[in-house]
């Protein structure tokens, strides 16, 4: 028989917490968000405004 977690168990085993404090993985995600910041700048395939774009990409 295994046993049960209760919900406080369930969702702090399923969370992955990276290491580090959390100034460090702040840090770390401000780094990523720069790094990423550029990847759609300047196309034209694709509308601008993100709404936009949610719209076009669900009505097809």
């Amino acid at each position: 028989m295994s046993a049960k977690l209760n919900i406080d168990q369930h969702v702090s085993a399923s969370i992955i917490r990276p290491p580090g404090t959390p100034e460090e993985q702040k840090r770390l995600r401000a780094e990523a968000l720069r790094a990423a910041e550029g990847m759609w700048r300047n196309r034209t395939d694709i509308p601008l405004d993100g709404v936009e774009y949610q719209e076009q990409i669900r009505s097809e």
